[in-house]
């Protein structure tokens, strides 16, 4: 029963964890844009985390004109966001596809 009650506490978070894990292109644009230093898949760090950004739905093409040029009346619990200038269209979609699977 011990190792059972061992498993269940440190095991299965451990895989949900890994389960919301970046992919690696994910993961490559983040690190680029230093995404990573605001933003979280499950929690609110410095701006809201992942899961929260894909809830609101946006478009590909809505996110990055709101990377680029943020609008922080979307976001007024937070602090407002750095503009991301330099943020390719590809680099956007990378993103954008994959909060679409987080909904």
């Amino acid at each position: 029963m011990y190792k059972l009650l061992l498993f269940v506490c440190f095991c299965l978070p451990a895989a949900a964890v890994q389960a919301q894990a970046m992919p690696d292109p994910v993961k490559k644009v983040s690190n680029k844009y230093a995404c990573g230093a605001c933003h979280a898949v499950d929690m609110r760090l410095v701006g809201p985390s992942w899961k929260t950004l894909a809830a609101k739905g946006y478009t590909a093409k809505k996110m990055g004109q709101l990377i680029r040029k943020p609008k922080p009346d979307n976001w007024p619990d937070y602090p407002p966001m750095a503009p991301i200038a330099q943020i390719s269209d590809e680099d956007v979609k990378v993103i954008a596809d994959w909060l679409a699977t987080l909904q």
